[in-house]
């Protein structure tokens, strides 16, 4: 039976991009005690420093291929009667749900471990649960909340050539503005709020709405994208401090220059990965790889994992932590290991479960 005529058809190695961006955040969380356990100017610490920082591309590109996959789906669905009502239920159900009862999992462990009753602070939960703070990797979900809620609008706006013509400058230009306003009134927890991505959801969109023409694009520029991800990773990682130091008597001049330094590197490794992606993830299920497979498998439980894995690191952190103290960057490195492989075989089973979603959405 033939899929029907307004459904576009599945994007196969996306399921590596996801696999290689998840693989990014659980090591930026598993290296993120190396950084601060090693003294600076260390080799140890350069090197846990680096991959930490360089990969901290991880959520941008999440966010950049959850707006490329919903633009791409829902493009053909605008005249479709209830749609929206269709997609906020899912959301709620497959994401908000797991939100909720992971940030109380975290929640009460957290409290556990320090030795408090969980009930007797419900009013906390209630407010952590509101900002995303219940574990430091759940802002994400404040994140993707908000970009859920104003998508359809953002959708319907695309039905106009003036915003379809242009789409990618208007986020470029909103971002900006939130950036100047971010300067002049310092505002609380940035990373939590939608218009500190909009570049890359932007483009994102750009890529949902013309797929095709824009990937044979980039497969002609890719050596041009690499450049700009390693200019922009160098400048970003290493020479922020530099920037700052000669242009600050040129205020405007500093802050224009690290706004466009750091979006280059994120929406460069954003592109660079899809287009990584399509190579070596085409090419992979040609040759029928193991390694393909796993990495397909990774890819299609990476949400679960995103949710699972700050546990086992928790877990690993409390008990393992002593018996690597004098090793402890191998202690790290098998952290990194313990936490992927474990949260990913906890997703898989979930996921055969029916009440899976529950804990891993779907």
């Amino acid at each position: 039976m033939s899929p029907p005529v307004n459904r576009p058809r599945r994007i196969e190695y996306l399921d590596l991009y996801r696999a290689i961006a998840i693989m990014a955040v659980v090591a930026i969380h598993a290296t993120s005690t190396a950084v601060a356990h090693y003294p600076k100017n260390t080799w140890d610490h350069d090197l846990f420093y680096f991959w930490n920082t360089f990969l901290q591309f991880a959520v941008p590109a999440f966010l950049f291929l959850s707006s490329l996959v919903l633009f791409y789906n829902y493009s053909a669905k605008l005249n479709e009667k209830d749609w929206i009502i269709s997609f906020y239920k899912k959301r709620m159900f497959y994401i908000f749900v797991p939100y909720v009862v992971w940030s109380l999992i975290y929640f009460v462990i957290k409290k556990l471990i320090a030795g408090k009753e969980p009930l007797a602070y419900s009013v906390q939960f209630v407010r952590q649960l509101t900002l995303g703070t219940a574990h430091t990797h759940l802002y994400f979900f404040l994140i993707i909340l908000q970009f859920y809620i104003v998508f359809p609008w953002i959708l319907y706006l695309t039905r106009k050539p003036w915003f379809r013509k242009y789409l990618p400058l208007y986020f470029i230009a909103a971002q900006g503005l939130f950036y100047v306003l971010n300067v002049k009134f310092d505002f609380e927890r940035t990373g939590s709020l939608l218009p500190s991505y909009l570049i890359v959801i932007g483009f994102g969109a750009w890529m949902g709405l013309n797929f095709e023409w824009l990937m044979n694009k980039m497969m002609r520029l890719r050596y041009v994208l690499l450049v700009a991800l390693i200019s922009g990773a160098a400048i970003s990682m290493y020479a922020s401090g530099i920037i700052k130091t000669t242009l600050i008597e040129w205020p405007v001049l500093m802050y224009s220059v690290l706004f466009i330094v750091r979006n280059i590197f994120t929406l460069s490794a954003c592109l660079v990965l899809l287009v990584l992606s399509e190579k070596v993830g085409t090419r992979g299920r040609r040759s029928e790889y193991k390694v393909s497979r796993f990495t397909d498998s990774l890819g299609t439980v990476a949400f679960g994992i995103f949710l699972i894995h700050p546990l086992v690191l928790m877990i690993w952190r409390l008990v393992l932590t002593d018996d690597f103290a004098r090793h402890f960057s191998l202690g790290v490195v098998l952290s990194f290991i313990a936490s992927l492989l474990l949260s990913w075989l906890c997703a898989v089973g979930l996921r055969r479960l029916k009440w899976g979603w529950v804990l891993i959405g779907r």
